[in-house]
């Protein structure tokens, strides 16, 4: 009986531990992918700052330019100093922004695969309608397509998904906040 009720009190114990490691792990990658994307969104804002008017955007297509990686420094006027204009400057804010947001969201494609392996329930769904809603804004800054007007709203569409996000990870991991 004593051997009995020690195998099951180990069972229970393992048991609890693994529930401690895997609560543990969906923190972290949770946490990670939580991290990059509002880092992404802090930068995608700034760089709001410096985008084109919709009538230099409408220039840059007639030119050929598709996105903003392939306008040319010589393409747009140097920095004269007026922020009204879209210039050399704003051009490389921009384009440092971008790199800097497709570095995280990279990192940020891999954390959503693995928390579709590590949780379930209504949280890898909310990972990834995030990560595609911060891809779509990073997207519509990078696009002479658009206009400035939309990649604001593209930005701003982000918030919706990352507090479900944020909200489905709290449930899951059983996370209260007082009132």
């Amino acid at each position: 009986m004593t051997q009995a009720l020690q195998k099951k009190a180990e069972r229970e114990r393992r048991a609890a531990e693994d529930l401690r490691r895997w609560h543990s792990e969906r923190f972290r990658v949770a946490k990670e992918l939580f991290y990059r994307v509002k880092e992404t969104e802090r930068i995608l804002w700034a760089a709001c700052a410096s985008l084109p008017s919709d009538e230099e955007c409408a220039r840059f297509r007639e030119a050929g330019h598709t996105t903003i990686f392939s306008v040319r420094e010589a393409d747009v006027p140097p920095d004269a100093g007026d922020p009204l204009i879209f210039n050399a400057g704003h051009l490389e804010t921009i384009k440092e922004a971008l790199l800097q947001a497709h570095e995280l969201l990279e990192e940020a494609e891999q954390l959503t695969a693995e928390i579709s392996i590590l949780t379930e329930g209504a949280t890898p769904d909310a990972a990834t309608v995030m990560f595609e809603a911060t891809w779509e804004a990073a997207g519509a800054l990078e696009t002479t397509r658009g206009s400035r007007d939309a990649a604001v709203r593209a930005v701003l569409t982000m918030k919706e998904p990352i507090a479900a996000f944020q909200a489905s990870v709290r449930e899951e991991l059983g996370v209260t906040t007082p009132p």
